[in-house]
């Protein structure tokens, strides 16, 4: 109550004065004297009466001593540090209070008023001066939402609007609206909207974004309205930041193991062959992780690559890579934004227990046709953007291919010169306006790879996949979303590897999805998220067929799997106190696994395998033949200890019913995806994790440290030898067990200056126990053991250092600790024949892995007016040339078992790209 008094007090008292801030002289001696026995002083002697809360200005010690000092020069000095603002009046009051306090000065013309970025329910008034202390800042812009007459609502009223960039037309996603007064504000999402419950009155309003102009206005709110905003771009002469887990998010934000990265900022990370790619600079974030070089695929927070799930505008992507893993399936040129979910993950995505990476595309610029593009030595790349209707309908096309086999024709292996691969996608986009109150998206996605090694293996994969979404703003505060989606992921492959056993496999997957979501706020306290899921798979597991006339390999029928997953939620975001939010959720999930199936049911207490098959029971095409349920739970707690720090709680329960098929530890083109059915349950994870965030404002600098523990119930692991296409019944290679998972991680990020990136640091275990009621439902006997993406140490440094506009400099730092593995430790002889006698499962581990790499990227002239700009980059990969170990084998020669090192890259790669864009150096 005392805080609404003293706001009111300052509004009557500050809103009517014109002109600038009134001053006062005085002498004294005060040597760190408290703020309040300041005052006290200060009113004691004059006739000043000064208006502030003790918690505003607790912690602040005054020093000023001298004759005349000017109380206006000692409270900008003292309150400034503190983001305080003050004003003194002609009456003798002081007024103190967060962020900026606003004076009218006089009124707008005519033709600013034209240039004022609105929506139609928002009313212009005037122009004003800001000032901190006694220091003019800027101009804003003084607007009323909604009707002044008695049609005003008397109860909380809902902001909303789009804010974009005014160059392109695209929307800006995680553009921050802060209300300083009250410490509240909110971010935009994927489409650039934001919507905000306030109480009808008087608000300065702030609106940033990275690399744009901060916008400020004042806000006279009646009822319900619409606010747009256009941003432009701010030139800055240091680079911006290379990673941003957002200053609004990472302290005031719920999300915890959040993290969000822009295409525009990675483009100076050195990475191999010279491509832009963000899952690699993704890696380099704290508790990701992959088992190799150039292998394909993530470990987050010590859980296999099948928990992840990816999406790119909602498209569910399978598989993720190009070229064995050296490049993602991504075209950089249309990625516009990338979030990852790691912990605390909403409650409309589920399906995954590790984790969610979501991929946006870039809409298309809705002013004037553009594009971008560039050559590596292995890659090619272009896309091309434009206006459908200028300012309301726009597209977006990508194509992206290799020229790789002229490095394969140039190597001395006689296998590798007769080798072949290559790869190429391709994606396109439209973006329709045709109103403030709806967006369509439609959007196709199209990625294939060959690849031929000598006339040994041979393989092609294939994603592709389309969308399409209608966003609809219902009401002020009830928004909707619904999409429609498809992919599809194949994979062909001919194993000529041992002629009399040769083969080939074909293999498919289909994703058919309806989604809808919700998004409420009814009251200013309360965001609530509401909406459901239906997804169709199709899996045509194949047929392994005998390939050449020396084969005498037997025809195996894999079958097909089908299943329906269904979902409903409801999730709520409550601020229960200034400083304290809660958010609660609930999933409700039911997966029916169907038929055609041919289920084996085996004998109790007996292996499952053919020999102990006491049942055979068919179901017909579309009939039940399993069904799981239960509640996916979401929970999470954010206390803010100070305007710069807080302290953050959160729990999931994750199930997932889709796993992959794979006896390797990288991903492999050939895996096979495979449902949960009659005898393999689904996995159920559930992780606890506590953080806690300061940012230091001042240097621009952002921290994080989180802890974590996971328990994976169910966890599917492989027999030893386990091979997955000479039988249908997969439940004969499969035991499942617990997975227990627990780390840190810190991360400590600088975005000012020309030397800016970010250290992070990761400290985790991942052991997995499968311990059954019989000898052969143990693994390890029984014992816990390392999973085989178990590295206890990550270290990741990576800095930036613009020495100009036009070069800057890039570097990084790559340590982690070696994966576990399984080693021969002795031979023995039986019958005459050498056996080998194996270690427990991963009891060692490799060599630990260390890469430096560095960049040089040199801008084109910096012309404002020019209609191509390029850039060169020079990528030094692996400075220091180290053969660090992809894996350790084994070979029996002469007697004795002899180890080697296979290493990926064991020297400097040096490579050099070109890229350019239609534009100036700033234009996008």
């Amino acid at each position: 109550m005392n805080r609404i008094v003293l706001m009111l007090m300052i509004l009557l008292f500050v809103y009517p004065v014109y002109g600038q801030s009134s001053d006062y002289s005085f002498s004294g001696d005060f040597d760190r004297v408290s703020f309040d026995s300041f005052v006290e002083s200060i009113q004691n002697r004059s006739e000043l009466n000064f208006y502030y809360l003790s918690q505003w200005t607790s912690g602040i010690n005054i020093t000023a001593r001298r004759n005349n000092l000017s109380l206006a020069d000692v409270l900008t000095q003292h309150l400034e540090p503190h983001r305080l603002a003050f004003y003194i009046d002609r009456s003798n009051n002081v007024f103190i209070i967060p962020g900026t306090i606003i004076t009218p000065e006089d009124y707008q013309t005519e033709q600013d008023r034209e240039e004022l970025e609105v929506g139609p329910e928002v009313t212009y008034i005037s122009k004003e001066e800001v000032y901190f202390g006694r220091r003019k800042e800027t101009i804003i812009e003084t607007v009323i939402i909604g009707e002044s007459n008695g049609a005003a609502s008397s109860g909380p009223v809902t902001l909303y609007g789009k804010i974009w960039d005014k160059e392109n037309g695209q929307s800006l996603i995680g553009a921050t609206v802060y209300f300083p007064e009250t410490r509240t504000g909110t971010v935009t999402d994927i489409d650039g909207r934001y919507q905000i419950v306030l109480a009808p009155g008087t608000y300065a309003v702030v609106i940033n974004c990275l690399g744009m102009r901060e916008i400020r206005y004042n806000l006279n709110i009646f009822s319900d309205g619409r606010l747009d905003i256009g941003m432009e771009d701010e030139i800055i002469p240091i680079n911006e930041v290379v990673i941003k887990a957002e200053k609004y998010q990472n302290v005031s934000g719920i999300q915890m193991g959040f993290a969000r990265l822009d295409i525009k900022t990675i483009k100076e990370i050195p990475l191999v062959m010279g491509e832009k790619d963000l899952l690699k600079v993704a890696q380099m974030l704290p508790g990701i992780q992959t088992v190799g070089e150039g292998s394909s695929g993530f470990n987050v927070r010590g859980s296999s690559a099948d928990q992840n799930m990816f999406y790119i505008n909602k498209v569910p992507v399978y598989n993720t890579a190009h070229l064995f893993g050296f490049f993602s399936s991504f075209s950089p040129d249309i990625i516009k934004d990338f979030s990852l979910y790691k912990g605390n993950i909403p409650v409309e995505y589920g399906g995954r227990i590790a984790s969610i990476f979501n991929i946006s595309t870039r809409e298309g610029n809705k002013n004037r046709f553009t594009g971008r593009g560039g050559i590596s030595p292995i890659t090619g790349h272009i896309a091309l953007e434009g206006p459908l209707k200028k300012e309301k309908h726009s597209f977006v096309v990508s194509a992206r291919s290799t020229y790789s086999d002229w490095i394969l024709t140039r190597l001395e292996d006689p296998d590798l010169r007769n080798s072949r691969a290559s790869f190429y996608d391709l994606s396109a986009g439209v973006s329709l306006e045709p109103n403030e109150k709806n967006l369509l998206k439609i959007f196709g996605y199209y990625a294939s790879d060959r690849f031929k090694y000598a006339d040994i293996l041979s393989y092609d994969y294939q994603n592709s996949g389309a969308s399409i979404s209608w966003r609809h703003r219902i009401s002020p505060a009830l928004t909707s979303d619904i999409a429609a989606v498809f992919t599809n992921y194949s994979f062909g492959t001919i194993n000529q590897e041992y002629l009399t056993s040769a083969y080939q496999h074909d293999y498919q997957i289909g994703h058919y999805e309806i989604k809808s979501d919700f998004s409420w706020v009814p009251f200013r306290k309360h965001v609530i998220t509401f909406g459901g899921s239906f997804i169709y798979h199709d899996l045509h597991r194949g047929e392994v067929r005998s390939y050449g006339a020396e084969s005498n390999r037997k025809a195996v029928n894999l079958g097909r799997d089908q299943g329906l997953e269904s979902a409903v939620y409801l999730g709520d975001k409550f601020e229960v106190l200034p400083g304290l939010t809660l958010y609660g959720g609930i999933r409700y999930t039911v997966f029916n696994y169907l038929g055609p199936a041919e289920v084996y049911k085996y004998f109790p207490e007996a292996p499952k395998n053919p020999e102990n098959i006491s049942d055979t029971v068919m179901y017909d095409p579309g009939s039940l033949v399993n069904t799981y349920t239960g509640p996916d739970i979401r929970a999470a707690i954010n206390y803010q200890a100070g305007s710069n720090s807080s302290v953050k709680l959160s729990y999931n329960r994750i199930r997932q019913h889709l796993f992959l098929l794979s006896n390797t530890i990288a991903i492999a083109p050939t895996d096979q995806w495979k449902l949960c059915d009659y005898h393999i349950k689904p996995p159920v994870c559930d992780q606890l994790a506590v953080g806690f965030y300061k940012d230091f404002p001042d240097g621009g600098i952002h921290s994080s440290t989180e802890i974590y523990i996971k328990k994976v119930h169910d966890i599917i692991e492989y027999k030893d030898g386990a091979n997955f296409i000479v039988s249908p019944h997969t439940e004969e290679n499969i035991l499942q067990g617990k997975q227990h998972a627990y780390g840190f991680e810190l991360m400590l990020e600088r975005e000012k200056g020309k030397l800016n990136g970010w250290i992070s640091y990761t400290w985790s275990r991942s052991k997995i126990q499968v311990d059954g009621t019989y000898p052969w439902e143990k693994i390890n006997s029984g014992l816990i053991y390392p999973a085989n993406y178990d590295k206890p140490h990550a270290l990741n440094v990576i800095l930036n250092y613009r020495l100009n506009r036009r070069l800057s400099f890039s570097g990084n730092i790559v340590y982690n600790t070696g994966r576990p593995v399984t080693y021969p430790i002795s031979v023995y002889y039986m019958n005459g024949q050498e056996v080998v006698n194996f270690s427990a499962r991963n009891a060692y581990r490799i060599p630990y892995y260390f890469r430096a790499d560095l960049s040089i990227n040199l801008e084109g002239n910096l012309k404002s007016k020019k209609k191509i700009h390029s850039y060169w980059m020079i990528n030094l990969y692996n400075l220091t040339g180290r053969k660090n170990a992809y894996s350790v084998y084994f070979r029996s020669e002469d007697g004795k078992i002899n180890g080697y090192k296979l290493s990926v890259f064991g020297t400097t790669i040096a490579t050099l790209s070109w890229n350019f864009k239609f534009g100036n150096y700033a234009s996008e």
